[in-house]
């Protein structure tokens, strides 16, 4: 998959299915083009509003698992239903 190309305080948030690892579009849809990560990656102007955003969606669907990446593509925040079990 490319390199998302963030501005500095941008943060994005992407979700996979928890049981198997797939990953998902935004609207929760199975991802079969991992060439185009525009239709996973909700993208977030401050690290608040993307931790809230992800928290909320992990409420919504424990079935799903949230994450956070930088501007600089790092992993940053990790949130599953699942992780503390």
């Amino acid at each position: 998959m490319e390199k998302l190309k963030l501005n500095q305080n941008q943060f994005a948030v992407g979700q996979a299915d928890v049981l198997t690892g797939h990953l998902l579009n935004k609207d929760l849809t199975l991802n079969l083009n991992t060439e185009n990560s525009n239709n996973i990656f909700e993208i977030f102007e401050n690290l608040d509003e993307a931790l809230e955003y992800a928290k909320k969606k992990i409420e919504e669907n424990p079935n799903v698992e949230y994450w956070i990446i930088n501007s600089k593509n790092e992993t940053i925040f990790f949130e599953s239903a699942f992780k503390n079990k």
